[in-house]
This record gives structure tokens, sequence and C-alpha cells, in this order.
């Protein structure tokens, strides 16, 4: 987390604001999302690694960070952040804890 004091604890506009996949029927670009219908059915997994974590409402992101015992208070953005963290961490249980990387000991 080599720049986790550039980020502010904030996840960056490519996080918040995601590049979609193209509608193959309509042809329209940048326009296809993940249908979220209910908070305990997300794949969570699916949405890292396809990097549209950023889809998700704020309240479907306190739900993930209420889950894994996070902080899921504040602005979209720090909550994303946080859900990033999560997850990474969940794929890397040996890398730095979030509280390491927030008070920035890592």
């Amino acid at each position: 987390m080599k720049n986790r004091h550039v980020m502010r604890q904030r996840a960056p506009s490519a996080w918040m604001n995601p590049i979609l996949p193209d509608c193959k029927y309509c042809k329209q670009h940048n326009c296809v999302k993940p249908n979220l219908t209910k908070k305990k059915s997300i794949n969570w997994l699916f949405l890292l690694l396809g990097q549209l974590v950023g889809c998700c409402k704020l309240s479907e992101l306190k739900y993930f960070c209420k889950h894994t015992n996070n902080h899921r208070t504040g602005a979209k953005d720090r909550v994303l952040y946080l859900t990033y963290l999560e997850l990474c961490r969940q794929l890397n249980p040996e890398g730095p804890s979030i509280d390491e990387v927030l008070i920035g000991t890592h």
C-alpha cells in the first residue's frame, strides 16, 4: 500500500465510477451494471475481480462493512475504500490489516 497517503482513506474516482462493459444488444457503451437485488446474495469476489464494487449503493457497502466488523459511517468514497481493503485482506490474510493501513504502520 505505498500510495495509501495519496489516497487519504478515500477511493479514487476509478473505483467510484468503474468502466462498465458495453451492451451487446443495444450497442450502448459503458452501460452494463451488475444487477444487485439482495444484499445477502451479493457476490463480492465477482465484483472485486470485475472491478465493479463501485457500482454498489452506499447501503450495500455499509452492509458488507457491518458483516465484516469494519467501520461503516462516512461518505461513499470512504466506505468503498474500506470495502476494497477488506476484500483484499480476505484474499491475502497475511497482508497488512486494515488498521495497519489506515494508521500507516505498514
